[in-house]
């Protein structure tokens, strides 16, 4: 196998989904065919931080974050194209294996999850 055709390691494809801003990222790159700029992806971000309780930081931390840790990581792993010079965030090679992952996570989320009565 050469490295064209080389996949991601399931390992590799968790690891990276350990993180909820990775996993909205993902949603959100699933969402914009076409690719989108960081700041539209930023604002998202904010607006996906505003509907849960206040964690390790606040939305600039999480912007930092975004930058300088999730993205190049995504990139790394070839799941996510970041034209640094551009702003511009496309799918990457891996991206629909690593949300597949993802949808398989949030499905068995869901089938676990206790129901109210």
């Amino acid at each position: 196998m050469t490295n064209s055709e080389q996949r991601i390691a399931t390992e590799t494809a968790l690891e990276l989904l350990t993180n909820q801003q990775r996993q909205q990222i993902l949603r959100q790159v699933a969402d914009t065919p076409d690719g989108m700029t960081v700041d539209q992806l930023t604002q998202h971000l904010r607006g996906a931080d505003s509907l849960q309780p206040d964690g390790n930081g606040s939305v600039e931390h999480r912007g930092i974050e975004l930058h300088h840790i999730h993205l190049p990581k995504l990139q790394e792993a070839n799941v996510i194209e970041y034209d640094t010079d551009q702003g511009i965030v496309h799918r990457g090679r891996e991206f629909q294996d690593v949300l597949d992952l993802l949808a398989v996570i949030d499905d068995h989320r869901e089938e676990t999850s206790p129901t109210l009565s």
